[in-house]
């Protein structure tokens, strides 16, 4: 560990004793006479007795638009940076992360090993608990070789149920939510829903809301297909632009700015239209959000709820506190326009 005073600037040695100064500790600075701005921002995070933050005010553009800003996270450490830098909760929890190097199907009980101290942080707040993705780089050795994806979870005979018992148990306090990654069918989405009313049943705990994961091209053209069997959508920009581009995750040319590629944009736009006609919730969960170039145009489309690393969450605040939803519209209506296309209408895939 890191003592605060190794933190601290040579500047320190001279500062005349009694100024003022604002030490944070997660980016390891420690700043002296800070700027009114410093303070305010310093200030905007409060914390709680058992030494939990409590959040911030939501951001709004300049024109009053209110954003919710949540984070994603895999441990209780991401969890606490995120709440101490103002988000409102966790918009997406990666359940798979403990067990990329399992030798099976994770137990209720290891579940709760790993989901305690996450939602044990969050009692009263947003807590989106994505089930297990093990797809890509994430696929542990009892899957290689094997289909990835949700197939494989939802074919096991005890694998959803254990994990769906451990969420509702572990995520009883908070305001949870479920969703599912990687979704290609209503079929899916209706057995996953059917084994969360059975897990809720047989745990007495009450029904989250169940949500999806938008991050395969078909199923955003197809978006308003999946609005009766969901209450929301998180858009996964990086498996979206992705496939989309045809570019591999790991390959370097893969960037989250490339979300602003209109033909990816369009997919956004065809899901963001599909939620808003049908009252579904809508948010943004992929890293594009956080990419300077893309949030005004997902901001332009609509979308006013948005998860990012713990790390990017004080300048993704300050990029919406400097935007304005109109302009930012018309930004999103020109970068669209520019490919032929309007919200709403979708590119044909690979093309």
């Amino acid at each position: 560990m890191i003592a605060a005073w190794e933190l601290a600037p040579p500047a320190t040695d001279t500062a005349p004793a009694g100024r003022p100064a604002v030490l944070d500790a997660v980016a390891g600075r420690l700043v002296v006479d800070p700027s009114p701005r410093e303070l305010a921002a310093a200030g905007a995070v409060r914390p709680r007795a058992n030494g939990v933050a409590r959040p911030a005010a939501p951001p709004r553009t300049t024109d009053g638009q209110e954003i919710t800003l949540l984070c994603n996270v895999a441990s209780a450490t991401e969890t606490r940076l995120g709440l101490a830098a103002g988000a409102a909760g966790v918009g997406l929890l990666r359940t798979e992360i403990p067990f990329t190097g399992a030798a099976g199907w994770p137990s209720e009980a290891e579940h709760r090993s790993a989901l305690d101290p996450v939602l044990g942080l969050l009692a009263g707040r947003t807590a989106v608990v994505r089930l297990l993705d093990f797809t890509g780089d994430k696929i542990p050795p009892f899957l290689a070789g094997r289909e990835p994806g949700l197939a494989p979870l939802l074919s096991h005979p005890r694998a959803l149920a254990d994990q769906l018992r451990a969420v509702l148990r572990s995520g009883r306090d908070t305001e949870l939510s479920v969703m599912v990654p990687m979704v290609r069918t209503v079929t899916e989405l209706a057995a996953v829903r059917a084994a969360l009313a059975e897990a809720a049943a047989g745990t007495g705990a009450p029904l989250p809301a169940l949500g999806m994961m938008v991050e395969v091209a078909a199923t955003a053209v197809a978006a308003a297909t999946f609005t009766g069997a969901c209450d929301f959508f998180s858009v996964g920009t990086n498996d979206l632009t992705s496939e989309v581009l045809g570019l591999d995750r790991a390959d370097p040319a893969m960037s989250p700015a490339l979300a602003a590629d209109p033909r990816v944009l369009a997919l956004i736009a065809t899901v963001a239209t599909a939620a808003q006609a049908a009252g579904v919730g809508l948010s943004v969960c992929g890293d594009a959000a956080a990419d300077p170039a893309v949030l005004p145009l997902l901001i332009g489309l609509g979308i006013r709820r948005f998860s990012v690393g713990a790390a990017r969450l004080p300048q993704v605040a300050e990029w919406i506190a400097a935007a304005d939803s109109a302009a930012c519209a018309t930004q999103a209506s020109r970068a669209l326009a520019a490919a032929g296309l309007v919200p709403g209408q979708s590119p044909r895939v690979g093309s």
